[in-house]
């Protein structure tokens, strides 16, 4: 699982969309997932919300239906993670 480092001098917006892809790009079912978000103190509060609203916004639901962002999981053991 990689790490994602965001230190105080990123494009906020830019950092949580890569943050997003990272860790929900395929379901978050790949080893390459940015699992770790590491956030400098001083942009973690505006980062946190930034990031609330953007995971707020993807649509769970079946994998063919446009509007879904995120499908199914492939097992129970990866649904339990």
């Amino acid at each position: 699982k990689s790490p994602l480092i965001v230190l105080p001098d990123a494009d906020l917006d830019q950092a949580v969309a890569a943050a997003h892809i990272g860790l929900f790009l395929n379901m978050g079912q790949c080893c390459c997932a940015s699992s770790r978000v590491f956030v400098h103190d001083d942009i973690y509060d505006k980062f946190v919300a930034a990031s609330a609203a953007k995971a707020k916004e993807w649509k769970a639901g079946p994998q063919f239906e446009e509007s879904s962002l995120h499908g199914a999981q492939v097992d129970k053991i990866q649904f339990d993670k």
